[in-house]
């Protein structure tokens, strides 16, 4: 069985940012397991900039922010496995864990920072009446599949919701030659934390459906078109307001939620409220030994606020680490 005095679990911006501020703070031997096949998480498909001011003092794209990460990684020579998922932990934190190179393995650690951010909800919490034809993807999925894979979604867009991935989306797509027809939002505002990505719908002349929400999808091998009915102020669908849109895409702004399944079997304490991993005074779980970082005990936030706390874990591991007896 492969030992190490701390195994962060995610290498994102968090993971990263818990190893690197332990390292510092304890001479210990660390291991990150990534489950994707390079480091840094979702901010690889962020190509925009925004990333790394309150942080580097730098505007930064998002390959460009957690690149800097990676370089400290290694400068610091902590080890990490790519293409590898945590299966299962046990109380006396031990890793049953799986890679095609040593197949299912177990790595025990002196203590764990769980740093598996978040994952974008399925089409079914977006209650979308119509056809489950193909066509249809979350805005992060279509991001991926842009950023980094090289592919298009579809050529005629319609993007249903107003997050920062969603408008970010809308102008990327736009300058990738699709046509994105409209973005729809239910509510009479954008829901986007950052308000100046709204620009960008007026930027790129895309049509923004306020109010709106949608009443039908048509297609069946793949999506046809949606139909598009207006809101008034009590959210009740006025009459004669259907608008049809032909679309060969559909892209959805679904909530993020904290990917908790690991913690849920290691029987960690989650609140049913939000998913997050609940913490107390010391950032541990309500198992000793376990602590948890960045979106997965923040909920959704901003990766300079994820940095923070993430580092603050990072030091508290080592502190513990350096109190206990082993």
């Amino acid at each position: 069985m492969q030992q190490y005095d701390i195994v962060v679990i995610g290498g994102g911006p968090a993971g990263l940012a818990a190893a690197i501020s332990a390292k510092e703070h304890y001479e210990s031997e660390i291991l990150i397991l990534e489950r994707e096949n390079q480091l840094g998480g979702n901010l690889n498909q962020c190509i925009h900039d925004g990333f790394g001011i309150n942080v580097f003092n730098e505007d930064l794209t998002g390959p460009e922010f957690i690149q800097k990460f990676i370089d400290k990684v290694n400068k610091l020579n902590i080890s990490y496995k790519l293409d590898t998922t945590v299966l299962s932990i046990s109380n006396n934190k031990e890793m049953n864990v799986v890679n095609a190179e040593g197949g299912v393995f177990k790595i025990a650690a002196k203590a764990i920072i769980i740093a598996t951010g978040c994952r974008e909800r399925p089409r079914g919490f977006s209650n979308l009446p119509g056809s489950t034809c193909a066509g249809i993807y979350t805005v992060g999925s279509a991001q991926k599949f842009v950023n980094i894979e090289g592919y298009m979604p579809g050529k005629e867009i319609v993007i249903l919701g107003t997050g920062d991935i969603a408008l970010t989306m809308a102008s990327r797509l736009s300058i990738e030659g699709a046509n994105v027809k409209a973005v729809v939002e239910s509510k009479d505002f954008i829901e986007a934390s950052d308000k100046r990505l709204g620009g960008l719908l007026n930027d790129f002349n895309i049509p923004l459906r306020t109010k709106h929400k949608v009443a039908d999808i048509k297609g069946k091998g793949r999506i046809e078109g949606v139909t598009l009915v207006k809101l008034d102020n009590n959210d009740k669908v006025i009459g004669g307001s259907e608008e049809y849109i032909p679309c060969d895409a559909l892209l959805l702004s679904v909530k993020l939620y904290p990917d908790n399944e690991l913690a849920k079997q290691a029987k960690i304490v989650i609140n049913s409220a939000t998913g997050q991993i609940e913490l107390n005074e010391d950032s541990q779980t309500n198992i000793a030994g376990i602590f948890a970082c960045g979106n997965v005990a923040l909920g959704y936030d901003f990766s300079e606020n994820v940095i923070k706390q993430s580092q603050k874990v990072g030091t508290v591991t080592s502190k513990y680490l350096k109190d206990s007896i082993f």
